[in-house]
């Protein structure tokens, strides 16, 4: 299985970026190649809602339908994917410190599942390093988006 990972501290108290990280419909304003995203259960956002992603997987674009299946408010959540190309499970973590807010993204996931040991392969050579930019990213946007609200 792939992993990402990326920490970094988040120059905002903790309740916003716990705030940005809940607000799925502007995720767009920070994760790198979101294009959309809408929550699709009934109710508050939270322990077992589920959202909807619009992104590309290369030139391809696609729906993933997230879960979330934890849930401990401005401490941690995790979301699961059962997307067939790139099940994935997101870690989020967050951590007070006296400049912000330390993020902790990880990311555990297979790559082409159907692929077996060339699905390995790919994640070892290829997606690890670069997924971890990606969150590196992530964190760098949500981190400007936050300063520009």
């Amino acid at each position: 299985m792939g992993r990402a990972e990326a920490a970094t501290i988040i120059h905002a108290p903790a309740a916003a970026v716990w705030d940005s990280l809940n607000d799925i419909t502007h995720t767009p304003d920070w994760v790198v190649g979101l294009v959309g995203a809408e929550v699709v259960t009934p109710g508050e956002y939270g322990l077992g809602a589920v959202y909807h992603d619009h992104n590309r997987l290369g030139p391809f674009p696609q729906v993933t339908a997230w879960r979330v299946t934890a849930f401990e408010p401005l401490r941690r959540q995790v979301h699961e994917s059962k997307s067939k190309v790139l099940p994935t499970t997101m870690t989020l973590t967050l951590t007070p410190e006296t400049d912000g807010t330390r993020l902790h993204m990880r990311v555990d996931y297979r790559l082409l599942p159907r692929l077996g040991i060339v699905s390995r392969a790919l994640e070892r050579l290829l997606m690890n390093r670069a997924l971890s930019g990606v969150l590196k990213q992530n964190q760098t946007n949500l981190d400007a988006y936050l300063r520009g609200r």
